[in-house]
């Protein structure tokens, strides 16, 4: 879910400058219960956008995968550290290319 942003003036709320890359949480009653987080505003926007990127990835169908992808990943973690194939040229010639 995005964020919906309020705005007030300054002078309506007593607020610390916050750094880049900080947060200040602000807490109430008890420490451990935060009641508000304050952030920098260019943090906010880096943290609003990388929400929209995961909401975006959330959304891709799978690719289906060849013939050469699946075998590539059947080779690829083989249990046995003498079996491991690292030559180019030996790789290709198992994926038969």
């Amino acid at each position: 879910m995005a964020l919906e942003r309020t705005t007030r003036p300054s002078d309506e709320v007593r607020a610390p400058a916050v750094p880049r890359g900080s947060a200040v949480i602000v807490t109430r009653y008890r420490e451990e219960v935060a009641k508000v987080a304050l952030v920098n505003p260019e943090d906010l926007t880096m943290l609003e956008h990388s929400h929209e990127l995961v909401e975006a990835v959330g959304k891709l169908e799978p690719v289906a995968l060849g013939d050469t992808a699946i075998k590539a990943l059947e080779l690829e973690d083989r249990p046995d550290p003498e079996a491991r194939v690292e030559d180019p040229d030996e790789i290709a010639t198992i994926l038969k290319l």
